[in-house]
């Protein structure tokens, strides 16, 4: 009969325990689910994840029901757990010498020593560990059932969450509002996902792209006037063609005399069906309306434009109208993907990484994808728009028209003016300062 009772009174800790366990799993399986995930299990009929979703709108009511409940059974169990077993023991230790009117003390001690840590491994660690490992699944599982206890506690609930509001608003701290997500959450989630391999990296990589696209405006990203190709209606038929020969364009914007008296665009196609069904081309009768955008236009505004327009190119003028620079689908579509090697790709805006850490780069290479490579968050200047590329950059910096061989430092990175062409910077030559030291040691060491 006596080892019944203590089998008993050991299922009843064992019971407490695990009740204790229970809500300390579903504290934080609810607190650790993300709403987006528990949405789509709602949306798939999950009633568990819609319950879940309605306790996380009112985090004081399921806190306020876990925290009641985990304080209880942690009293009940500590209470019971001396005072039961506490009587089991203390004979044991009172036969032994000099412990006799110590005996009930060192029961009780010992008891709740080891139900408190019973309690802890069993009832909080452990529970903890698997509502974190899967929180949205265990979040839907029990939430009913915490929904159901607030219910039946809902007094004493009430008050623990009008005490709790009002030691809040003592100390100004207002009820919170839930914070919307941000691109920096989604870019770490996308880091995650990468590393995990949940997610390619090339996939990271576009997603990433398309962020910093919608931050960009059609200056980072157009063709600089110097380097546009047009067709002046003025010259002759050969020197036409031989420029459409020559370029691997699909469209060519068409002027008279000089390329802020524009006419429009012409597409190639349509200039070689001319040339084959009639024998020769007036170019006049071929041109297209093209889209003209300031050049501070951002670069998903033009892309929505580029959405209704015949034309897939534009043309950006400054704030006095004048033509500034060309811009196509394709210069849009190579900052989310990288260059494809499409015809109207830019030339000459390369970076090439050499083998001692530095990196020659073009002079009319885009700012955003200079800061994404060097990890630098604002360049003096660009918030005032004084400059939309490294070459202006440096001018900039150096106060002056650069010749070859114009040094200056920034922020632990040397900048080198390495080619000129005329009075614009060609090619630029930048170093990381560790890795110039570096090579400078490694020279010295060499002689």
């Amino acid at each position: 009969m006596a080892a019944t009772e203590v089998l008993l009174e050991l299922l009843v800790i064992c019971i407490l325990i695990g009740l204790n366990g229970f809500f300390s799993m579903a504290e934080f399986a609810l607190v650790s689910s993300k709403k987006v995930r528990l949405e789509l299990m709602a949306g798939e009929g999950s009633a568990g994840a819609a319950t879940a979703l309605e306790l996380l709108e009112d985090p004081n009511t399921f806190l306020s029901t876990v925290q009641v409940a985990i304080t209880l059974i942690g009293i009940l169990a500590g209470a019971y757990g001396g005072i039961t077993f506490a009587g089991y023991l203390s004979p044991v230790i009172g036969s032994v010498p000099g412990l006799a009117p110590y005996a009930q003390a060192i029961s009780v001690a010992i008891i709740v020593i080891v139900t408190t840590y019973l309690s802890l491994v069993f009832g909080e660690l452990v529970p903890k560990r698997i509502g974190l490992d899967n929180p949205e699944y265990i979040a839907s599982r029990v939430a009913r059932i915490l929904r159901a206890i607030s219910v039946l506690a809902s007094p004493l609930v009430r008050l623990l969450s009008a005490s709790t509001d009002g030691v809040l608003r003592l100390f100004g701290k207002k009820r919170s509002v839930p914070a919307e997500v941000s691109e920096e959450e989604i870019w770490s989630i996308l880091s995650e996902g990468a590393r995990t391999g949940v997610i390619e990296k090339a996939e990271e990589t576009m997603v990433n792209a398309i962020f910093r696209l919608g931050d960009r405006k059609v200056f980072t990203l157009m063709t600089p006037r110097p380097e546009i190709i047009g067709i002046d209606l003025e010259e002759p038929l050969e020197s036409k063609m031989k420029k459409l020969l020559s370029s691997n364009h699909l469209y060519f914007p068409v002027y008279r005399g000089q390329l802020d008296t524009l006419s429009g665009v012409v597409w190639v196609r349509d200039f070689w069906a001319q040339v084959i069904e009639n024998g020769g081309a007036d170019i006049s009768r071929i041109i297209r309306e093209p889209v003209i955008i300031p050049e501070t236009t951002p670069a998903l505004k033009l892309l929505e434009l580029f959405r209704t327009s015949p034309t897939p190119i534009a043309l950006a003028v400054d704030e006095f109208g004048g033509i500034t620079g060309m811009i196509t689908v394709h210069d849009i579509l190579k900052a989310i993907i990288g260059d494809i090697g499409a015809p109207e790709a830019a030339p000459g805006r390369g970076l090439t990484l050499r083998a001692d850490g530095s990196y020659l780069i073009d002079g009319l290479y885009p700012l955003d994808e200079v800061k994404v490579l060097f990890g630098i968050s604002r360049l003096p200047g660009e918030r005032e728009g004084l400059f939309h590329t490294l070459a202006g950059f440096m001018v900039m910096e150096l106060g002056k028209i650069p010749v070859t061989g114009d040094v200056f430092e920034w922020d632990n990175l040397r900048f080198e003016v390495v080619d000129m062409d005329g009075n614009r910077i060609d090619t630029i030559l930048v170093t990381p300062i560790s890795s110039a030291r570096e090579t400078g040691e490694s020279a010295g060491n060499g002689e």
